[in-house]
């Protein structure tokens, strides 16, 4: 009676090439992928997009979004590692949004459906739904950066008063985004009763109230 061989030591090294992996296998390499895509987005350098949006064509557009407006959103502090895991959802949705925008340019809101008595009835097109599921995690996602004119305001309000009672919290001067494109970003003023940060158009909107300006 012939001898077996006898297991090479080396083979699970080698990923057992004469083998095919179980179920269980494949899927504990999934989670361990997936997992490694997770840590990848809070770690590096903000100006470049983390690997879990950046895989290929199908995630172009999310990293358009990303190298767009992720040096912005760093330069004011709203991009630290932490939040960029959020920030990749939100880029996710966008760039979904202006696709399935494009999609129902060219194929139309609406489509022809067959009944089941052999006609047909207009109905949305399918994409009308998923796109306003990606407004509305889009907007959702905006208020959490303040990426709309309503909630800028009110996060850098928020943040020049954390600034003013802790001091160095953001590493030194706050900086403040231009407010229009092409304009020059403005500088970080002193409030000189309280020695707080303030910016932008804050320090426009903090003048006495009429009859208490001096003459």
């Amino acid at each position: 009676m012939a001898r077996g061989r006898k297991p090479d030591p080396d083979q699970e090294a080698k990923g057992f090439p004469n083998r095919r992996k179980s179920a269980t296998k494949k899927r504990e390499e999934e989670a361990e992928r997936v997992a490694q895509l997770l840590v990848s987005s809070t770690a590096g350098d903000a100006m470049h997009p983390p690997a879990m949006i950046d895989q290929g064509p199908l995630y172009a557009g999310a990293v358009a979004v990303w190298k767009e407006m992720a040096p912005r959103l760093a330069r004011t502090h709203r991009l630290p590692e932490q939040h960029r895991m959020i920030f990749a959802m939100f880029c996710v949705y966008y760039a979904d949004w202006v696709s399935l925008n494009d999609q129902l340019k060219q194929e139309g809101m609406t489509q022809r459906v067959k009944t089941v008595a052999g006609g047909f009835m207009i109905r949305d097109h399918p994409a009308v739904r998923r796109r306003q599921e990606c407004f509305d995690n889009v907007m959702s996602l905006s208020k959490q950066f303040g990426l709309t004119p309503h909630d800028e305001y009110d996060l850098f309000k928020n943040q020049a008063s954390a600034a003013a009672m802790n001091p160095g919290l953001f590493g030194g001067a706050l900086a403040v985004p231009a407010q229009r494109r092409g304009e020059p970003e403005e500088p970080v003023a002193q409030d000189d009763q309280t020695g707080g940060l303030r910016s932008g158009m804050l320090v426009d909107m903090d003048s006495p109230p009429p009859g208490q300006r001096p003459n």
